[in-house]
């Protein structure tokens, strides 16, 4: 990744992060942003230590979203089933997340990288889902 776009994608996310949108709302997307943006970092990664590091920030931007709710669900009650749809497609997205990285972990980048699509595969069922 170029540093022009590196700097220009940090801008967007930070701009997102400082809006006048209530925070809330826009969390789960900025984090949706950060999982896509590090999954591009995680494909184009020709080192495992970039590998690596492109997964954490996935799995961390994962872990956060999780902990939100999306719009559509955000004056759902916690035990609401679509919420709770949301929760467990985010914790199919985690599992893959750890499963890429324990290859990228034993040196296995490309068999990662074939593995790791599943973590697009994921992301389309989930968006999918939360559709009906």
């Amino acid at each position: 990744m170029t540093t022009k776009r590196f700097l220009s994608t940090g801008i967007l996310l930070i701009s997102l992060t400082f809006s006048s949108v209530p925070v809330q709302a826009n969390e789960v997307n900025m984090y949706m942003g950060a999982i896509t943006m590090s999954y591009a970092r995680f494909n184009a990664a020709q080192t495992i230590v970039d590998a690596r590091k492109a997964l954490a920030s996935m799995r961390t931007a994962a872990v956060a979203a999780r902990a939100q709710k999306p719009n559509a669900l955000a004056n759902v009650a916690s035990n609401n089933p679509k919420l709770k749809m949301y929760q467990l497609e985010i914790d199919k997205l985690i599992a893959e997340i750890d499963k890429t990285s324990k290859l990228v972990n034993a040196g296995k980048l490309a068999q990662a990288k074939t593995e790791g699509k599943k973590i697009l595969q994921l992301r389309d069922e989930g968006h999918a889902a939360m559709k009906h």
